[in-house]
Formats: C-alpha cells, structure tokens, sequence
C-alpha cells in the first residue's frame, strides 16, 4: 500500500521526481535506516556481554544516537505520503539531544583516546594479551585441581578440563546448575545450603563432599570458593577450586580406624592404663580404669584428679606421692603393691607401673601408669603361703611318723613306743607338757587270812600316767589317779571323745573342777586312742603358763600320731601274742609274723597313699591355677601376633606414601630402630607363644599324671604316662651334675591300650625312674670326686676343659614290647651304680632304703611291687650288677 501511495505521489510531482528517482530514494533510506539499526542493536548486545566495562554508558548512548539517526530517513520516507511533520520535528530534536549528550561524552573520552598508544603498538598489545590470555588458560586447564567460576546466583560459568575430569561430567553438563547431578547423593542437600548460604551472605565458601563415582562409594573433594568483586565493591560472581583428597580421606579414615581400634584394644585390655600431666590431672585413660572410679566412659575422667574419685584420702595421697617421686626422679617405677578402693566399694590390690612422660625436649611433662588387678594372686599368695606352712606342718608330721615308723621297725617294746611318741609330740609342739595315760579297769583280788579261808576285794578302775616330756622346772605327775580328781574328762575319755581346750577359763565350774586345775594347766589337747585288745590310753598336750588355741593342722598331726600309737601298740600287743603263742605252739608263729607284716604293708600303703593323694591333689591343684592365666596369654598372642602385623603394615603404607617424615618422626624413628623392631618384635612375640605352648604341655603333662578323676580301671596309653613322668623329671635329667646330663633312650614298641589303676601305674614309673637318676648321679658324683682327688691343683682347669677324661656317658633306657599278644614289657634301665646281691634280696621289703637320712622312706619300691603284683596280677622283676648299672623289668597283663 505504501508502494503504491508513492507511486502515486510520484505521479503528482514535480517533473524532476521520476518513479524510478524515488525508488532510489526509497531504497538508500530503507538500508540506511536497516544499517543504523543493527549497529545499535549490536552495541547493546555487545555492552550486556561485557558488564564489568567502566564506560558502557557511552556505547549505550551512542547506540541510541545511532539508532535515532535510523530513524530520520524512515520518516523522510513517511512524511512523503503523510503529512507528520511534528513527529519527524520530535525525533530530530531527540536525535539532535543524543547527538549533544554523545558528543560530550566522546569529548571527556578525548584525553584517554588521545593516551592510547599507536596502532602498531595496540597490535603488539593485543597479541601479547593474546599470548597472555592464552597462558593463562593453559594454566587453567594444566592445573592439577579444578577451576570453576560462577555468577552471583551460583550459575557455574566456567570449569576448567581438570574440574570436568573430576566431576565426570563435561562442561556443557556442569554449566548453570548442571554440577548439582554430578554430586553424590548423601552430600546433595548439605553441599546445597552451604552454597546457597555463602551465596546470600556474600562469604567465601568451603566444604568437603564427595562426587559421584563408578563404584558408588563416591570421591571426596574439597570445595572452595571466594567472591569476585568490581571496583566499586559490588560482587560480581564467584572463582573458586575443586581439589581432590579422597586418598587424604582415605587415609584419615584408616588413622581414624587406627585410632578407634587402639582405643579399643585399650579398653579390651584387663589391665588400667593412664596418663596425668605434672600436677596429677587425667589427660586420658582406658576403660578398665573409667570404671574403676565409677564413671562409663574414659572422656568423663579427663580433667579430674585422684580426690575427685572415690579412693580412700590414704590412696590417694599415697598415689600422688609416688607420681611426684617419679617425675622428680625422671625413674620409673615398676612392680608397685598398692590398693584400690573400687566405685563399687570393693577394696582390692593392684600392681601399679609409673613412667615419666617427656616432651620433645627431653622435659618431664606427665606420668604414664598402668595397674593390674591382683587381689586374686594376693589370696592365692596367701594361700600359697597357708599352703606351704601346712605342708611344712605335713613335712614334720611325715618326719615324726617316719621316725615313729622306724622306731616300730626297731623295737617292739611298748614302753619305748610311747616315750618316744611323747617326746617327739613335745618338741614338735612347743608345749609344756606331753603325756600318756592309760585307763585301768577295775580287777577283783583276793586277799588270803588264814590257810582256811581267802577273801576277795574289788580294786577300783584309775587313769595311770606312764610316761611324760615336760618342761625341767614343772613337777612330774607320773602315777595313778581316781576317776574322781579326773572328773568328768574321764567319761569323755572312755567314750573317745577328743579334749580340745584353749583357755580353761572358757569351761563351766564343773568342769574346771577337774584335774586340770590340780595340775595348773590353762589349755589343754587331748586324743584318746583304743587298741584291739580293748585297752584306753590318751595322748595329752598341756601348755601352763599361756593359753593356746589349737589348730585344725595340729589336731590332725596328734590324730596321725595317734593313730601310729595305736598302730604300734597292736603291733607290740601282736608280737607279745606271736611270743606267747611261739611257745604254746610254733605253727601259730607263721601266722602272726604274715600278720605283721600285713599291718606293715598296710601302714606303709596307707602311708604311701597318703603322700600321693596330697601330692597328686597340690600337682592339680597348681596344674589348674598356672592353665587359667596361661590359657589367657596363649590365646591373646595370636591376636596381639595380628594387631602387630595391622601397626606394622600401616606404618610401612606411611612409609611408602610419606617417604619423607617430618623431623620428629625421623628422630623417633632412629631412637627405637624401627627397623630392628619391626624385625624382632615378631619373633619376639613367637617366642612367647612357644613359651606359652610349652607351659600348657608341662600343666597336661602334671594333670595326666596325677590322674585324680580315675581310680577306676580304664584303657591308658602307657607311653603317655612314661612321656608326662619324663617331662615332670626333665629339671632333673637336665642338671644331673656337671657338665653332663642324663640321656634318655627310648625304645617304643607298638603297645595297644592297657586297662590297668592310670595313678598308679604313673606312680611305678615315677618311683623307677625317680631311683634311676638318684643311681646315675650317685655315679657322676663319685666319677667326679675320684677324679678331682687324683689331679693335681694346676691340671684342674685343663680337665674342666677336656671331657676326653671321663667318657662314660649317664644313660637310662626305656624299651616296651608286648609278648605273648597278651601281656606288655617295660624295661627301665640305668648305667648306674647297680646293686649287690645283698641289696637285691630286699630290695621290695617295706622301710628298707640304702639311702642317707631324710633322702628316702623305703617304701617307693615296695609301694610299687604292690601295685604291678597284687593289683595288677603283673611282675615286677631286677637285674643288677654292682657299678654296671641296673634294669626294672614291669610286665602287666593287656586286659
């Protein structure tokens, strides 16, 4: 339409206008106003691409003077066919304003243009911005971490090739706010409202999240960013890293794992472990010692002293004395009895440990203290203790028997018995006095007058002393007494009651009326004994001076005593009887004399068993006790063997990744040689387990042989009992004497299983090799004196240097076989000092020993002759020939 006007318009002009010079008109004004507009459009679009330019308000006005310029010939154009002179009158007094307003922006733009350099040296700034520009972004994309820049709402901008490696996401991904998908689950919503809080707080931002990965444990980085501001302060957006530290993760979560299993390992150990700094204040502490003072965690101790725990004020002054000592001294101290006064109000021992702590300097800075409870070795000190007083109590009781015993072998006659009984009793008692009395009955007499007639009386029953040890100044009190001034005692007495008195003013009136106070004794130990013939005697021990409280130990010891009393006096009663009936009648004689030496045999069996039974009890008894502490080391040693090999592969990981220790470390490392104790400490720690393995099979072997739980018959392993009396003699094999040590042969058969007494079997093999050794180092013994006395003093050296002079190696043999399919041989061979034929012909007889004093009993082999022959139906035979040597051959039926 507009097209057409014009034509028409033309067709109304001036001759001058032709269409066609309208056209051209119409064309010129038409690209001049398209020109003018896309040079403005362009500024604009090039001023919002660049914010951060100083003088952007001049391109935005001359874009508007260019665009109003564009304007001037489209409405040339208009005002052709319509009359709208006012509008092109306006926009040219716009435009003529913009032009004023551009003019003199470009005239106080003057002086800067005019400072800027020629174009030939613009060209050599451009390209060295240029060069520049592109170092800085080789530098971008070369830097190990990754480089982000984002606007002032958090849309990521840039991210260097780094950043997209990392985040796994390509750049196109993670502009705006594409990295949010790039971030692992978990730490989205966290990573979220940390960025939008720095964002609205216009602060620098940091935080550590993971991104995601392949195996969807996900990758930890540290984020960091700051603001970006223009000159006038106005924040303009942010520039910040992405640095990768999964592998410093990685390694804080194994230290952290450390750690928590060290803390662990210190609360698993039993023991209390400590440390305070100078002044005795709790730095830390481990579990055991947290609930010691009552409290459920060690943090709730730390800052606390010893009077703020509920120890008694005599502990802990006593502690916090020794911790002074110590780091005054800078010595520590090991192995310190104290007690311990529990939150649960327990009272208990424990064995402290104390040692200095220092700083890097060398200075005393704390204490390190570990304690161990130890009330339970305590008691078992103190029983240990009880223990060995009863058993040397046993050891005088066995030692009065023995001589009691041999007193029986060498006399028979009653009167030696007793005065020997009392005199032993009283010096191995300490009292006053010791005496024996018998109970006379009642006898009828007859009294004759005249040679016709006789008349008989009755003689009263008395108590007659017979024989007494006392102290020099006290009076003898030998002779008879009513059983009126014995008073209610003597009913006791013939009722064999035991008289136990500790102080007589414990007694009533009545009982105080009694001869005791004729006698002025103050306490008073009685046994009454009853011999096969029916006769009372009592055994009294009586102090006169101080009261005494008598044991249990010391009434069993008069209860032993007296029992071998009764023992002596039914046999010197037999041997009366076996001389009365020698002469009545001589077959008689074999029989009584069978008799003897039965009660013979049985006393020494029961002697015998006696000892075993004990001895058997304390071998469990301490095989037990040592298997409960040793069990608890053995089986820890495995798993200290593994948290050691944990410490040490750790340490080889610092020392692989941290090849370059800081100084203190270094130090550290050179002052405990770690090379060497990462050598030595797994050794170490073998040793200790082997060590352990050790003890456990010494405490198998002591309970296999003392065999407590099975009297009965059963099937045994003979070559278990030879093996378990081997390993409990090894002390003994070991340091025979000298420089030599006694050789075992062993010769094993292939033995089935025996059904035989286990005990007592064990007891044949201890008292056969027992006699072997004591024959083999008799020898060395005499091997030895002879040699030394035939050497001159100055040839002495040279034989202890030279065994070439004594050959002769100490050697026992052990050989089994089964013979007959039916019947199983031992052989327990020496080499000696053997035994004459003299020795041999009595060698199974009770109470005969060639050897000293105090060394045997006599009853070892005789014991053992019981036990192969009558109890299982075996032999027991011996070969010797004097200083060859000897051999015990045990043969035993299999079943």
């Amino acid at each position: 339409m507009i097209s057409q006007k014009l034509v028409a318009m033309a067709s109304e002009m001036p001759s001058g206008w032709q269409p066609k010079l309208m056209g051209l008109y119409l064309l010129s004004d038409s690209l001049i106003t398209l020109t003018c507009f896309l040079i403005s459009i362009s500024l604009i679009y090039w001023v919002r691409q660049h914010q951060n330019l100083s003088d952007s308000r001049v391109f935005i006005l001359l874009s508007a003077f260019i665009f109003a310029c564009g304007l001037q010939p489209l409405m040339d154009i208009f005002t052709l066919g319509y009359p709208m002179y006012w509008l092109s009158a306006g926009l040219k007094t716009i435009t003529a304003v913009l032009s004023l307003f551009t003019s003199y922006t470009l005239i106080s733009l003057l002086p800067k243009l005019l400072q800027l350099p020629p174009f030939p040296e613009l060209e050599k700034i451009n390209q060295t911005l240029k060069i520049s520009l592109q170092h800085y972004q080789d530098l971008m994309q070369a830097c190990p971490v990754g480089l982000f820049e984002t606007d002032v709402t958090g849309h990521c901008l840039y991210i260097n090739d780094y950043g997209c490696r990392i985040t796994g996401r390509p750049p196109s991904d993670a502009l705006n706010w594409g990295w949010v998908d790039g971030i692992y689950p978990d730490d989205r919503a966290r990573l979220i409202q940390e960025w939008s809080s720095a964002i609205q707080n216009q602060q620098s931002f940091s935080l550590e999240y993971r991104l995601n990965s392949l195996d969807q444990s996900g990758i930890w980085v540290l984020g960091q960013a700051v603001p970006v501001k223009d000159s006038g302060g106005k924040m303009t957006g942010y520039i910040g890293t992405i640095t990768d530290i999964n592998d410093r993760k990685k390694v804080e979560e194994d230290l952290q794992q450390s750690q928590q299993m060290l803390q662990l390992i210190m609360n698993t150990i039993p023991q209390g472990i400590f440390w305070k700094d100078r002044n005795s204040v709790y730095l830390g502490c481990n579990l055991q010692v947290a609930l010691d003072a009552g409290f459920k965690s060690p943090e709730a101790l730390i800052g606390k002293t010893d009077y703020d725990l509920p120890f008694s004020l005599a502990e802990v002054e006593n502690y916090r004395k020794i911790d002074q000592e110590v780091m005054a001294a800078n010595t520590p101290r090991y192995r310190i009895i104290e007690t311990l006064l529990n939150a649960n109000g327990k009272q208990c021992w424990i064995e402290t440990n104390k040692i200095p702590l220092h700083d890097l300097e060398g200075k005393v800075v704390g204490i390190l203290g570990t304690y161990e409870d130890v009330t339970e070795r305590k008691l078992a000190e103190e029983l240990l203790a009880e223990s060995e007083l009863r058993f040397r109590q046993l050891a005088q009781q066995e030692k009065l028997i023995n001589h009691l015993a041999n007193q029986i072998r060498n006399s028979l006659d009653l009167k030696t018995i007793l005065e020997t009984t009392v005199l032993q009793v009283w010096e191995l008692m300490k009292v006053d006095r010791c005496y024996f009395c018998w109970y006379r009955r009642e006898e009828m007499n007859f009294n004759s007058r005249d040679k016709n007639q006789s008349q008989s009386y009755l003689n009263p029953a008395y108590w007659e002393i017979v024989t007494e040890a006392k102290d020099p100044t006290l009076p003898n009190i030998i002779g008879r007494y009513s059983l009126e001034e014995v008073g209610i005692w003597s009913e006791k007495y013939l009722h064999l009651k035991m008289g136990r008195i500790d102080h007589i003013d414990q007694l009533s009136d009545s009982q105080r009326k009694s001869f005791l106070l004729k006698f002025g004794l103050v306490s008073v130990l009685s046994l009454p004994i009853q011999t096969q013939m029916g006769e009372i005697g009592v055994l009294v021990c009586g102090n006169h001076q101080q009261p005494r409280c008598w044991s249990d130990s010391e009434v069993e010891l008069l209860q032993a005593v007296t029992a071998q009393v009764a023992i002596a006096i039914n046999q010197a009663q037999l041997y009366n009887q076996t001389r009365e009936a020698a002469v009545l009648a001589r077959s008689q004689t074999l029989e009584l004399e069978t008799t003897l030496n039965k009660l013979q045999q049985t006393q020494a069996h029961l002697i015998q068993t006696e000892k075993m039974s004990s001895l058997g009890q304390l071998v469990a008894g301490v095989a037990h006790e040592i298997n409960n502490p040793i069990n608890f080391i053995y089986g820890n040693v495995t798993y200290a063997t593994q948290y050691l090999e944990d410490l040490l592969n750790l340490v080889a990981l610092y020392q692989r990744y941290y090849p370059q220790p800081v100084s203190p470390i270094q130090e550290m490392t050179e002052i405990v040689d770690l090379e060497f104790l990462q050598r030595d400490f797994p050794k170490l720690l073998s040793s200790m387990k082997l060590g352990a393995s050790r003890i456990q099979q010494i405490v198998l072997s002591l309970r296999n042989f003392s065999r407590l739980d099975e009297s009965s018959v059963k099937q045994v392993n003979l070559h278990e009992g030879l093996e378990n009396t081997l390993l409990i003699l090894q002390n003994r094999l070991s340091e025979a004497g000298g420089q030599q040590t006694i050789q075992v042969i062993k010769h094993y058969g292939n033995l089935p299983l025996v059904e035989c007494y286990a005990g007592q079997i064990n007891q044949v093999f201890m008292n056969l090799l027992t006699n072997a050794i004591d024959a083999v180092q008799e020898k060395i013994l005499e091997g030895d004196e002879q040699v030394y006395s035939d050497l001159n003093p100055q040839d002495l050296v040279l034989f202890s240097e030279d065994n070439s002079l004594n050959s002769w190696q100490p050697t026992i043999t052990i050989t089994t076989e089964v013979i007959q399919d039916e019947r199983v041989l031992i052989r327990i061979a020496d080499n000696g000092m053997g035994m004459t034929e003299a020795v041999k012909n009595k060698l199974f007889d009770p109470f005969f020993t060639t050897k000293p004093v105090g060394k045997g009993t006599g009853l070892g082999l005789a014991i053992s002759y019981q036990i192969v022959v009558e109890r299982h139906q075996g032999q027991l035979k011996c070969s010797s020939e004097a200083r060859e040597g000897s051999e015990f051959i045990v043969e035993i039926p299999i079943q």
